[in-house]
């Protein structure tokens, strides 16, 4: 349920809109979701800061604080360890991002076999995510078209084009067994960096998420097997650019995206695949370097009895790590040690819960988290072991989303939230503020630092669902994108 938005005595001052882009009235909203299998056991702080990284570190400790985040109804504190049936509840005034203001395309309705086929603009995610609930495919059909819509298949955020979706929940299980079993041949079109081959390439390197929060997908042997066929459409030697026929011939997250990345022509404007202060000059040509700096915890080579003790001091873990007890040989040494830094990394958190804080803080500062130590990506949530390389990947990339988005200004919003959250035991006056004013660029309603409007071309990538060949519905496709035309003049629009 939506809480709408009261009156208030603020005197903000009006947004200018873009007119290329569509936007969403903030509103209340409250988010309730019952504990995972794998949040049993952690720190409730540590899980809604890494799990969620809506906001920062710093934002949920307040909004603990403050009642604003509360489980099974009640304040806890950011200690709390979680447990199987707890309720996670949380507040936030919600301030969707917008999208771009191209429509949604109705090509097809069938209600006899009871489908449709649309074209998707990049920007608008097809379910709700994150900070997108009306700004979807599925919302947006509702809103604009009356149709209420069943996702078979999914795209990107970011990808533009083709997609089918069911009338109905029951003609939605047909369909999706359709794409499920592979029966569906998809055909894309993405304009990527350099000059491409003219010879056709196939890209059959397995594909792996090493990083869930961060969506970031790497090939290894490890991952789950995926081929990619690619052709050169036209050269675009004015601005090195080509465009390209893809077909994927597996269905995995992020593929073809990945494999253009792997040899050397990433998509043009990818944000996360295709930069070079993430990347490196290369572009991630080849695939990351996965070759272990520390093996991975439980590894059958460790030493029986080896394990560290639960009485080990900090001064004692760091003399280990410093090499003043050093294993028989080198290799039992490293994979030691792997154990030893993430219970270096406990020790240092568990210190600051009497309000001693971390070291180089004053009293009563909070333990940092592997978060904030940006030391999350060696104890997360790969499902393998990442070299250095690749944890400074994602760590480059969490920083840059942090960077982005401004984490340090987020604390003010909290206690606004906190009266939200009261508003139906104490009417709306208890959202009414005390001030007369807020500084500009925050939100009048909530104090949430306004992010300043995305340029309507960095809201999609060169990436289009072109064709879709199905064994029971027949051959759709959509009309080309402007970017893929041969004397394209840089237009998005």
């Amino acid at each position: 349920m939506d809480i709408p938005v009261p009156p208030t005595s603020f005197k903000g001052k009006e947004k200018e809109r873009d007119p290329q882009l569509r936007y969403c009235e903030p509103y209340y909203h409250p988010y309730r979701t019952n504990v995972k299998q794998r949040w049993i056991g952690r720190q409730i702080l540590e899980v809604i800061s890494t799990e969620f990284r809506d906001r920062s570190v710093d934002y949920y400790r307040h909004a603990l604080a403050s009642g604003v985040t509360k489980v099974n109804g009640k304040v806890v504190g950011p200690e709390y360890l979680l447990k199987n049936g707890d309720r996670i509840e949380n507040t936030v005034h919600r301030h969707e991002p917008p999208v771009t203001v191209s429509p949604i395309l109705l090509l097809h309705r069938d209600d006899e076999k009871q489908f449709i086929v649309i074209s998707k603009p990049g920007s608008v995610p097809v379910h709700a995510t994150g900070r997108y609930y009306k700004h979807t495919v599925l919302e947006m059909l509702k809103s604009d078209l009356g149709i209420t819509a069943y996702s078979v298949n999914r795209l990107d955020r970011l990808t533009s084009g083709l997609m089918i979706l069911a009338l109905t929940g029951k003609a939605s299980t047909g369909l999706a067994e359709e794409f499920i079993k592979g029966h569906v041949k998809k055909e894309y079109l993405a304009r990527v960096i350099g000059e491409f081959p003219e010879e056709e390439i196939v890209v059959d390197q397995s594909l792996l998420t090493i990083d869930r929060q961060m969506g970031v997908v790497i090939c290894t042997p490890d991952g789950k097997d995926a081929k990619t066929i690619f052709k050169r459409v036209h050269y675009d030697a004015a601005r090195n650019q080509s465009v390209v026929h893809c077909k994927p011939i597996t269905g995995r997250t992020h593929q073809i995206r990945v494999h253009l990345q792997y040899i050397g022509h990433p998509i043009v404007n990818d944000p996360l695949y295709g930069t070079s202060e993430i990347w490196g000059p290369n572009l991630g040509r080849g695939g990351v370097d996965l070759t272990p700096d520390i093996p991975a915890e439980g590894d059958a080579d460790t030493p029986s009895g080896m394990d560290t003790p639960a009485s080990d001091t900090l001064a004692s873990i760091e003399a280990r790590l410093r090499g003043e007890e050093a294993l028989p040989s080198a290799k039992l040494q490293q994979k030691f040690n792997f154990k030893l830094e993430k219970e270096l990394m406990r020790l240092r958190a568990s210190e600051g819960k009497d309000g001693a804080g971390t070291e180089g803080s004053g009293a009563g500062t909070p333990a940092l988290l592997p978060r904030e130590m940006e030391d999350d990506t060696v104890v997360g949530g790969s499902p393998i072991y990442l070299s250095r390389e690749a944890r400074e990947i994602v760590a480059k990339l969490r920083r840059q989303k942090d960077e982005q988005e401004d984490w340090a200004k987020w604390s003010e919003v909290v206690f606004r939230m906190k009266e939200a959250a009261q508003q139906q035991s104490e009417g709306q006056d208890a959202l009414l503020m005390q001030f007369e004013e807020v500084p500009e660029g925050f939100c009048p309603e909530c104090h949430i630092p306004l992010a300043p409007d995305p340029k309507p071309d960095t809201l999609f990538i060169y990436l289009h669902a072109w064709r879709y060949t199905t064994e029971r519905l027949g051959c759709w496709e959509t009309p080309m994108p402007k970017w893929s035309e041969v004397n394209w003049d840089g237009m998005i629009a």
